[in-house]
């Protein structure tokens, strides 16, 4: 009987699926919505950005020859910025979306938050440890939309691939 609780196990673990770190990712940030062109700064300690990221995109959130980076200002406080030409945003906040057309219409600009507190109508988070970027739009009527930016190790080079992924819901 007990060689038959030993076999039990090891015919449930062995049937058991392996995810991949690219379903964890899924599962926990959405289905993958873009790639981005990312490049991480040569000089992290004195470069006024951690990193940016830039591709032209055409998705229902966002759309444009659009660049997202983290960077610091000359005090060293962190920011947030969206950069780009001609950004459509469709957070569902128009203060947001109008903001970013008005700044990158006919011209690139960027706009820049460096608010932190949480649980307001728009949130940013930098994960240094695992080189991820969450941003969180939360509309009054509607679903919260969170786009999280997933940017690989720099190994030899500098640029690497950024992998957003898209994930609408209510989230603290």
């Amino acid at each position: 009987m007990h060689w038959f609780f030993i076999a039990l196990l090891v015919s449930v673990i062995s049937c058991s699926p392996i995810l991949s770190e690219e379903d964890i990712r899924i599962h926990e940030y959405g289905e993958l919505y873009a790639t981005m062109d990312c490049w991480w700064s040569s000089d992290a300690p004195t470069a006024p950005a951690i990193f940016w990221c830039t591709e032209d995109l055409e998705t229902e959130l966002i759309s444009g020859h659009v660049s997202l980076s983290i960077q610091h200002d000359l005090a060293g406080e962190e920011f947030f910025s969206i950069c780009g030409r001609e950004v459509i945003l469709n957070s569902g906040h128009a203060l947001h979306d109008n903001a970013v057309k008005i700044l990158t219409q006919y011209n690139y600009n960027c706009f820049d938050s460096y608010e932190r507190e949480l649980g307001n109508e728009f949130d940013w988070l930098w994960d240094n440890e695992n080189n991820i970027l969450q941003l969180i739009w939360r509309p009054k009527d509607d679903k919260d939309k969170v786009l999280t930016l997933f940017i690989e190790e720099q190994t030899d080079s500098p640029r690497v691939e950024g992998r957003v992924y898209y994930k609408t819901g209510y989230f603290n």
